[in-house]
């Protein structure tokens, strides 16, 4: 090897590659900050397998001044104890929070209380400038697959939002009455544009959040059985002390001709049923532990 071809050698990184199409993502956020100017308030729908994860930096400069109900969804597949202290955490950080399963329809009734309030401000506000009502915009925003749609159906009492296991989906803003007095803009799953933090790259892949063709699922599988071990133990117990894709392959019976294992089938197989909890509750994001 020449020292030409030894010095434009870069050291490999430990954590699996994961892709990211930062000229669509800054696009789309463009977008967002330009429609805000015309809401009121924003439900901010947050995953409460990755409660920390799932909002990403750029949350405070992007909502501004907009009054903000952080909704932490699927909780059912979120670790209850843990969903309990993100929830008191950031309601001692004077955030308004609620925690939710949209399927079930746990935890609407409580959102419902909090959207009452917002929009009671927002009238109260318009009647004392003497403008004529009009009903209350509400931005509904989160990463892909958070369940935006799951919840704007639940609202509605209608299928009128587009719902998928396909990040993106919901491909343009749309806006959606509920009531007489209150309209909700659903947008597209959005994820930063730069994500440097490598750990929370795989915890956006290992719930959904980024599409399956920008990863070796493999690679993120194999990381993400170490991640399990630390912080969801119980969702590996069906498949021994020792655990790894040879392990999940052969109890799963996901072989190849003569008796190997097709790491790429077991591994999707695998993180399949860990986003649905087939596996049992996770959540990722551990309190810090300071506290």
């Amino acid at each position: 090897m020449s020292q030409h071809d030894e010095a434009e050698e870069k050291p490999s990184s430990p954590y699996p590659v994961i892709q990211w199409f930062p000229g669509h993502i800054g696009k789309a956020l463009r977008e967002l900050k330009e429609r805000l100017k015309i809401i009121d308030f924003v439900l901010e729908l947050v995953d409460a397998r990755i409660p920390e994860s799932s909002r990403f930096g750029q949350t405070s400069e992007l909502f501004q001044h907009k009054p903000v109900i952080v909704v932490l969804t699927k909780s059912d597949l979120a670790d209850p104890e843990r969903t309990r202290y993100w929830v008191q955490r950031w309601r001692s950080q004077g955030l308004r929070v609620v925690s939710l399963n949209a399927h079930s329809g746990e935890g609407i009734s409580g959102l419902k209380q909090e959207i009452a309030r917002l929009n009671a401000d927002v009238q109260a506000k318009m009647k004392a400038r003497g403008r004529l009502p009009r009903p209350a915009r509400v931005m509904v925003v989160g990463l892909p697959n958070v369940g935006k749609s799951s919840l704007i159906n639940r609202l509605t009492r209608s299928g009128k939002a587009k719902t998928g296991d396909k990040p993106g989906v919901t491909r343009a803003p749309s806006w959606i009455r509920i009531g007489k007095d209150l309209e909700l803009m659903d947008t597209p799953g959005i994820i930063p544009p730069k994500l440097e933090d490598p750990i929370v790259a795989i915890k956006l892949a290992m719930t959904g959040a980024v599409s399956t063709e920008a990863y070796d699922p493999a690679e993120v599988a194999r990381f993400a059985l170490g991640m399990l071990q630390q912080e969801a133990p119980g969702t590996l117990a069906g498949f021994g002390p020792e655990v790894d894709l040879e392990v999940i392959g052969k109890k799963r019976g996901i072989l190849k001709p003569g008796g190997v294992i097709d790491p790429e089938r077991v591994a999707r197989n695998f993180l399949a049923d860990l986003r649905t909890g087939a596996l049992g509750p996770m959540t990722l994001d551990a309190p810090p532990a300071t506290e």
